[in-house]
């Protein structure tokens, strides 16, 4: 993994879980036996958590992964930044504020949501492909279901994107200049 991002994520989830912490808030998820996560906590039994719900919290993973198979797939040079950010850790989606709009970095739940990322991004360098227009890989979304928060493969920096009609403004330099710019939010309790 970069430095960079490596140092931005872990900055980023040491904020969130500060947050947390002073909210008294753990995050939980319907636990699924189906959709399984490293994430889940093995013992949470005592705090309080919505029926049918595990607590979690973000876990490094053993090795960063890669998305070489997406690569070869499509002839295509992915920005090394994707497998940093995707690669490293597992996690759900995480609320954030940029900039006072409130968004949700995408992340990865498990190996097999991992797989399915992977077809997800296939289908959106296809989408975009098909448009002529440049690579971007997504990473956030936004409220508005038609904009997503986008690494611009050819450039390296963040963008946000409006769906089918391509890039629309540069938020960031780079993944970790945008991270280090995310305010975690709760967005339920």
């Amino acid at each position: 993994m970069t430095v960079a991002v490596t140092d931005a994520l872990i900055a980023f989830y040491a904020r969130c879980e500060q947050l947390w912490q002073t909210q008294d808030y753990l995050p939980q998820q319907e636990f699924d036996p189906e959709w399984d996560s490293p994430c889940f906590i093995a013992d949470s039994s005592s705090r309080q958590l919505l029926a049918g719900h595990k607590a979690w919290l973000p876990v490094k993973r053993d090795g960063v992964t890669s998305f070489s198979n997406i690569e070869s797939a499509l002839s295509i040079d992915l920005d090394p930044q994707l497998a940093d950010f995707f690669g490293g850790y597992f996690s759900d989606h995480m609320p954030a504020s940029f900039n006072g709009e409130i968004i949700e970095l995408v992340q990865v739940w498990s190996s097999d949501d991992f797989l399915r990322l992977q077809e997800n991004m296939i289908a959106h360098l296809m989408m975009k492909k098909t448009l002529k227009q440049s690579p971007t890989l997504f990473i956030a979304s936004c409220a508005d279901d038609m904009q997503i928060i986008a690494l611009d493969n050819v450039s390296g920096e963040v963008v946000r994107e409006t769906l089918g009609k391509g890039i629309v403004e540069v938020l960031a330099a780079d993944l970790a200049s945008f991270i280090d710019q995310l305010t975690p939010v709760l967005l339920e309790k």
